[in-house]
This record gives structure tokens, sequence and C-alpha cells, in this order.
């Protein structure tokens, strides 16, 4: 086990599965304390099962969270500082994806679904965290799971789109604004990643690569290895960055 992040302890919500567990599982074998927020209570026992058996079970928790619920974000910060002592990063990786739609044709209930988990959860989830990081007064990392998609646009996945690209914004004003606080605010971008509704969307992979360089889909391990850097005291000073892993879709 490496000791990278050994004392630190972190909140990733949507970290029962997909790129979520791969953080969770880094972060822990690491050396830090993680409190997975999730909503798929099996995916949560599958995760928590195999963090115990890499003998993390002492620095592991998980609570149900929906993060469109404040209330329940602000229990999955609570639960983190009372089972570890402290909070020292925040992962707001929890998202919604969406079935490709001719913009004519979206239904408004699932505009404000998205947009309502994508955008308004992860500031749920930055603001509750940013009040505890800032009354600690020792710095810390706010990490938002964004998309290339938020960069280079996909046809007919607008309300995806736009969330991923208002994350994108509020992590850069954010990061001014934290940044005398030495709180690091970044956005990991990935591309084409392997997660469960990239996957499983018929037709969508294979559209996908077609805009992908390297043509090959991100695994959710590599964006785990950068966002541990991320909140490595290795860089102090990486903030306001778009942390892309994407098989160079946003460069061509």
């Amino acid at each position: 086990m490496k000791t990278r992040l050994s004392g630190k302890s972190v909140l990733v919500t949507g970290g029962e599965s997909g790129i979520g567990r791969a953080i969770v599982l880094r972060c822990l074998n690491e050396g830090a304390s993680v409190v997975i927020a999730g909503i798929n209570e099996e995916d949560i026992s599958k995760t928590i099962s195999d963090a115990e058996a890499d003998g993390a079970k002492e620095r592991v928790s998980a609570i149900v969270t929906d993060v469109t619920n404040s209330e329940q974000v602000q229990n999955a910060i609570d639960l983190t500082i009372n089972n570890y002592g402290r909070l020292d990063a925040a992962i707001a990786n929890a998202g919604a994806f969406c079935v490709s739609t001719p913009f004519g044709e979206w239904d408004i209930d699932e505009w404000e679904r998205v947009i309502n988990v994508n955008l308004t959860g992860v500031f749920y989830v930055l603001h509750a965290a940013a009040k505890v990081l800032v009354s600690q007064g020792e710095g810390g990392s706010l990490i938002a799971t964004g998309s290339s998609t938020g960069i280079r646009p996909i046809s007919n996945l607008i309300p995806y789109t736009s969330s991923k690209g208002g994350v994108h914004q509020m992590l850069r004003g954010l990061a001014v604004e934290m940044a005398p606080h030495k709180i690091k605010v970044n956005t990991i971008v990935p591309g084409m990643a392997e997660t469960r509704p990239v996957m499983t969307q018929q037709g969508y992979v294979e559209a996908g690569l077609k805009a992908v360089p390297m043509n090959e889909i991100v695994k959710p391990e590599e964006l785990a290895a950068f966002v541990a850097f991320s909140l490595s005291d290795e860089v102090p000073h990486m903030t306001g960055t778009l942390l892309k892993v994407d098989a160079g879709r946003t460069s061509a």
C-alpha cells in the first residue's frame, strides 16, 4: 500500500460504481479514509466488501446519499467528520447520463433530472464541503467530475453537455475563490470512459470513438490515479485545472 494520502479523509459521491468506485479504491490503497456516498445499495455493499478484502475495513464507510437532496449531502459530510475526525477532500462524482435525443424532442422533466444531478448536485456537495474546509483552516481539495463533452459537445445530448459545461465553469470560479484558503479545486475530464451508462447505450461507444484520436476507451482506474495525484501534497499549487484524461478527444 502506498501512503501518499495517509491521514486524509475523503468523501466520494457516486463512489459505488464506475469512476467513483475506482477513486474510492485508489484513495484507500494510498492510505486515505473514505466515505462512499451513493444511491445503489447493492453496488455500495460490493465496493465496501472489496475494500475490506484489501485490508481497508477500518478506513471505509458508506451512506446512502441522493445528491439532489442537500440534507442528505450534509449528512454525508457529517459522517466523514464523525468517523474520521476531519474532512480533507470532497469529490463530487455522482452523475446522470441521458439517451441521445434531438433537441426539439427533449422532455422538460428529463432536462431537470440531468441538471439537478450533474450541476445542482455538484453545487450541494462542494458548497457543504467548502464551508468545512474553510473553517478547518488547513487547506484541502474539491474535485468534480466533468466531461469532454462539456468542452467538445456531442449532438443530441444537450442536457448532459450543458450540465458538464456548467460544472467546468463552476469549478473555475470556485478555484479563484478558494485559493486564499489554500484549497485546491480541480475538474477531472474523462473522455470515452468505461462506465455502465456509456457501455450499455447501444451504438454510443462505436460512434464516440470515431472522435477519439487514440481510438481507445479510458479505464476508470486511470482517472482514479490522476485524482489521487491531485489530492496529494506533491502538487500544492495545482488548482483551477481541467484534469483531462480523454485519449485526445478534446484536442482533435
